[in-house]
């Protein structure tokens, strides 16, 4: 199966590194331009932006903004519209997590989390309303967590977060499924990133971690990047409103 995105505009909140920088280089791939978000990284950025430009010669556009502030999403969203005047498909990547008990947790750090992983998804979707309907219509692909089914590390924050996202995700798919635009959620578990480096720097206990997932082995940001890419594309223009478990079997079969 060939998919293909040649002629679409994607833009991924959270694109320059690890899942998101797999899912932008997945969609310029598949012949999509590209643009992405970055909260801080601008060096990651600058090096992915002249990977996608050598590789794939689709156009690109990077924006440095935090996906928590309404201010800084509406910039971005103003300057996609000049520059671009359409857009077809929306990826929500940006998180956090880090391992914390329940009872450490005070109510800053849960309105940050929740920002995070939450709240930027409803500012970045909101947003994009308006271009999709434009477009004709278009997809929406959340980067969710299987965290939502298996109570994740205990970072409660975290776990509800994600949890909101399939709320958003079945509230987006009624209201706007009669316009032709999709809204489903990737659900990644166990992903050999950056993230899972920090939490677990040892090599050996990250084996550890993958042999303990039925499929034996860690995900890759790749398996997420073409799950979404998958979403996306025309070949899913049946599917709305789903949550998808790129997992190993993980999450139901530990």
């Amino acid at each position: 199966m060939i998919i293909e995105l040649k002629g679409k505009k994607t833009l991924i909140l959270g694109g320059a590194r690890g899942i998101g920088a797999a899912i932008v280089r997945a969609c310029a791939a598949a012949g999509s331009d590209v643009a992405w978000t970055y909260r801080s990284d601008h060096a990651a950025s600058a090096a992915l932006e002249a990977e996608i430009t050598a590789q794939y010669g689709v156009k690109t556009l990077a924006f440095a903004a935090d996906s928590t502030s309404e201010t800084e999403t509406a910039a971005v969203f103003s300057k996609l519209t000049a520059l671009w005047g359409k857009l077809d498909c929306l990826v929500y990547n940006s998180g956090f997590t880090s391992p914390v008990n329940f009872c450490d947790i005070d109510f800053t750090e849960w309105k940050r989390v929740v920002d995070i992983n939450l709240n930027g998804a409803f500012l970045a979707i909101h947003s994009a309303i308006g271009l999709l309907r434009a477009a004709g219509g278009g997809s929406i692909v959340i980067i969710g967590s299987a965290a939502v089914v298996s109570g994740g590390g205990g970072r409660a924050d975290y776990v509800s977060a994600k949890a909101g996202l399939e709320g958003l995700n079945r509230a987006v798919t009624k209201s706007f499924a009669p316009e032709n635009i999709r809204c489903n959620i990737v659900h990644p578990s166990l992903i050999e990133t950056d993230l899972l480096t920090q939490r677990h720097p040892d090599p050996e206990k990250r084996k550890e971690l993958g042999r303990e997932v039925p499929l034996r082995r860690l995900g890759q940001a790749e398996d997420i990047a073409n799950a979404a890419l998958f979403l996306l594309s025309e070949k899913a223009s049946y599917i709305t409103g789903q949550s998808l478990f790129v997992d190993g079997g993980r999450t139901f079969c530990k």
